[in-house]
């Protein structure tokens, strides 16, 4: 160990990593993938089952963290590897507004995905 030792990059593990990540954006755990599971699956009228809304809401939510520049038509690439025939154009519109207001929501007014609700055709925390 060397004088300069501590300023080396330590090697943090994926799953740690992973851990922090979800972490930070659900800081309640569960409650918030539910909120955000729920929430899609009303927004495509309850047309796919639980654990299919559960993933491509977690998935979702991570490219809009991690994507430089996240709008709508990121959201639909991101979409159409592996879901977007579940979607049509007004709910992709409607579920990147929800995106969106999740990421307003926490990251300025530190508010979690289970605090955020549907009131009318907006998002309100």
């Amino acid at each position: 160990m060397g004088f300069l030792s501590f300023l080396r990059h330590k090697n943090i593990p994926l799953k740690e990593r992973l851990d922090k990540m979800f972490d930070s954006m659900f800081p309640k755990g569960e409650k918030d993938v539910n909120a955000g599971t729920k929430e899609l699956l009303c927004i495509l009228n309850n047309k796919i089952d639980y654990g299919t809304a559960r993933t491509i809401f977690l998935k979702s939510i991570a490219i809009s963290r991690i994507a430089k520049e996240f709008d709508k038509e990121r959201l639909k690439i991101h979409l159409t590897g592996y879901c977007i025939h579940h979607f049509n154009e007004a709910q992709i519109e409607k579920y990147y507004n929800y995106l969106v207001a999740l990421s307003t929501a926490m990251l300025i007014h530190n508010r979690t995905p289970s605090e955020v609700r549907r009131v009318g055709d907006a998002y309100v925390w």
